[in-house]
């Protein structure tokens, strides 16, 4: 399938974007610059360090004239969001500030969809793609994830020394959701070739450029790898935006994750670290940078194996098997490979060849979720 070539392509970009050492100190006065209605700022954060980040935000806006209250106490809903809007709406806020990890700037950049206003990004940890763009993943009513279309931030102000400060599991998490990239990519090509989606060339470009680079992490606490992984999440967030959809950034491993979420429920790992592991399955499935993939994961600490998460074998097998099935729209690779419980073991025995005996079938179901 091929994009009309008389389509107009209209992207929403942020209008500020500073990524750098000390940037949250420069956060009031990079967006005064660029006229940012700063008049009644809902400023919405974490209840842990992120609160102490988002106060000094909140009291250089009013060393400069403005106006800001803060909020915190999400637990990360659909309703939590709307809620909020209506609140902003109520109390005539002119801009929302996100000052947190991914749940946080979820919350806001909903709740600024609901109530018609810019949001301002400022996350505090980079452990996924969502400080930038244009989606937000969410618990519905049932308490399950679900991702919905949201408000791109207007502006993202990123510390990359606030960054670093964060639980090494967070950098950990955002390069694997990264990385997830390449593998995504392949997904959304496979699709295209079978008639199921259409491939754009230009998202693909920048959320490849996004990823690659981090093939090569020295570490995943060295300078270096945090201002690419930071640099490279944001990329994420624009390809998508420039897309319409996560395609660039979401294929296999996504869906295997999604399905961990569901079978471990409150057990479940960071986002990004099962993204790894789904990564690695999605690797082999398409016989792509099987060896890169499980290199660059072992030099930052990321799971090559699903002991490294605690996982039994079952459940990773059950996860696969359903994964398909949480989210039907989104052709994959698994749609082509992942027929019978035994396709899915013999793909994680090559996945996983330093555990391939410990994937049997015998009482699978008796061991999901163990």
């Amino acid at each position: 399938m091929t994009a009309d070539p008389t389509h107009t392509r209209l992207i929403c970009i942020p209008r500020v974007l500073e990524v750098g050492a000390g940037a949250l100190h420069r956060v009031a006065d990079l967006l005064r610059r660029a006229d940012f209605p700063l008049a009644s700022v809902m400023v919405v954060c974490g209840e842990g360090p992120s609160h102490r980040f988002a106060t000094v935000v909140a009291e250089a806006i009013e060393e400069r004239g403005g106006h800001a209250s803060i909020r915190s106490g999400f637990l990360g809903s659909h309703g939590e969001a709307r809620v909020l809007g209506d609140l902003a709406e109520a109390m005539g806020v002119t801009l929302f500030i996100a000052v947190g990890g991914g749940r946080v700037i979820d919350i806001a950049k909903l709740a600024a969809l609901h109530a018609g206003l810019d949001v301002v990004s400022v996350p505090t940890s980079i452990a996924n793609d969502g400080v930038c763009s244009p989606i937000a993943s969410l618990k519905d009513a049932t308490g399950t994830n679900r991702s919905t279309a949201s408000r791109m931030p207007a502006a993202v102000i990123l510390d990359t020394d606030v960054a670093a400060s964060a639980p090494v599991q967070t950098i950990r998490a955002g390069l694997g959701d990264l990385l997830s990239n390449l593998t995504a990519l392949k997904d959304w090509q496979l699709a295209d070739r079978r008639d199921h989606d259409s491939y754009d060339g230009y998202a693909a470009l920048i959320a490849e450029g996004a990823a690659r680079p981090l093939l090569a992490a020295p570490g995943v606490q060295a300078r270096e790898t945090i201002e690419m992984l930071a640099k490279g999440l944001i990329l994420s967030g624009l390809a998508m935006a420039t897309s319409g959809t996560s395609r660039p950034c979401s294929g296999a491993e996504h869906l295997i994750s999604h399905s961990l979420d569901l079978l471990l429920g409150r057990r479940a790992r960071l986002h990004g670290e099962q993204v790894a592991l789904g990564t690695i399955v999605a690797c082999e499935a398409h016989g792509y940078l099987r060896d890169e993939m499980r290199e660059v994961f072992g030099r930052c600490g990321l799971p090559t194996n699903p002991s490294h998460l605690g996982l039994p074998p079952a459940t990773l097998v059950q996860a696969v098997l359903d994964a398909p099935s949480t989210r039907p729209d989104r052709y994959t690779v698994l749609d082509e490979v992942v027929g019978s419980p035994e396709a899915v073991r013999d793909l994680l025995m090559r996945a996983f060849p330093q555990s391939a005996h410990e994937f049997t079938l015998e009482g699978l179901d008796e061991h999901i979720g163990s």
